[in-house]
């Protein structure tokens, strides 16, 4: 039987009720003739109460944000995280010198694999309910969400509407309704045609979770101040952002791979922050996909007294 949220509302940041699932598979979209590893999580609920993609950072694997991931499948929302090839853990190459992989990090920051991992997550969402490849209980998920890290944020941000010059907007699968990103950016923000029209134009509901110290780490020009900025243009309905104090880059990953922490500072315990991350994120999920009423009045009236000084909570 299915179980709401409000069973456990008072600890969404807590292990859900269900059980979880992990598997590693690889998937081929022949028309690109491009193997794509994925990493499965899919809870023992009668039915997913949602689905999500997931997207990692540059030089992460299917194995980025596993810890968020699976929270979310303990609470009913099954998982796919994809790994881009071109963008992924392949950039640690062999006996690289600290100042090599940045130069390779670098280098992959470019349209040309942004457009390849934007590819891949739309060939994605064509695949579940069609491609033999993935379990047939995906397909039985209310709605879909997309969520990423870092240079998935910035796939997740172009998928749900953003509009940067060159770049036609595609058709969106109907049955994606939410997205969240976790270190969102608005690279060259001075640019045309400016901050308002590129989000503007992004009507899903969309969380933004970043930190105080979430910047680039001297490997781009984004700083902590520029990953707010996604969310101040958006069009207003439910949008949300989060903001940890003190929260770094990789404190968002949910599981950094070798080449991520060999190019950032790598903390090694779980942020402080990790609980209430959860509990929003779980509580979005929820509202968003499982049409979960308790879950919103959650967000706007419980969360805020949850968050420590230095926190901030912010909706429109």
């Amino acid at each position: 039987m299915d179980r709401p949220l409000s069973t456990t509302v008072a600890a969404p940041g807590l292990p859900g009720p269900w059980g979880v699932d992990s598997s590693w598979i690889e998937i081929h979209d022949p028309e690109r003739q491009r193997n794509l590893p994925l990493r499965l999580y899919l809870p023992d609920a009668p039915q997913p109460r949602g689905l999500l993609v997931f997207s990692h950072g540059l030089g992460g694997t299917r194995d980025g944000g596993q810890a968020w991931l699976s929270h979310w499948a303990s609470h009913g929302i099954a998982a796919i995280a994809v790994q881009h090839p071109g963008s992924d853990a392949s950039l640690l190459g062999e006996g690289r010198s600290p100042q090599a992989l940045r130069q390779a990090f670098r280098a992959a920051m470019s349209p040309e694999q942004l457009s390849l991992r934007l590819d891949d997550l739309y060939f994605m969402l064509a695949a579940i309910g069609a491609d033999p490849t993935l379990p047939t209980r995906l397909a039985t998920a209310p709605a879909i969400g997309l969520c990423g890290h870092s240079f998935g944020a910035v796939t997740v941000q172009l998928l749900a509407g953003e509009q940067r010059p060159g770049r036609s907007a595609r058709p969106l699968d109907t049955r994606v309704r939410a997205a969240l990103a976790l270190s969102p950016s608005a690279r060259q923000p001075n640019q045309a045609p400016g901050l308002a029209q590129r989000f503007g134009t992004i009507e899903l509901p969309f969380m933004s979770l970043t930190g105080t110290r979430d910047d680039g780490m001297g490997l781009s020009d984004i700083t902590a101040a520029n990953r707010e900025l996604p969310f101040r243009h958006m069009a207003p309905g439910h949008k949300y952002l989060l903001v940890f104090d003190g929260g770094t880059h990789l404190d968002f990953a949910g599981q950094a791979s070798d080449a991520e922490g060999s190019v950032f500072r790598l903390r090694r315990n779980p942020p402080r922050f990790s609980e209430a991350l959860l509990a929003a994120s779980t509580a979005f999920w929820l509202t968003h996909l499982a049409d979960d009423s308790p879950s919103l009045d959650w967000l706007h009236t419980t969360l805020p007294g949850q968050l420590q000084p230095g926190d901030r909570f912010e909706t429109r």
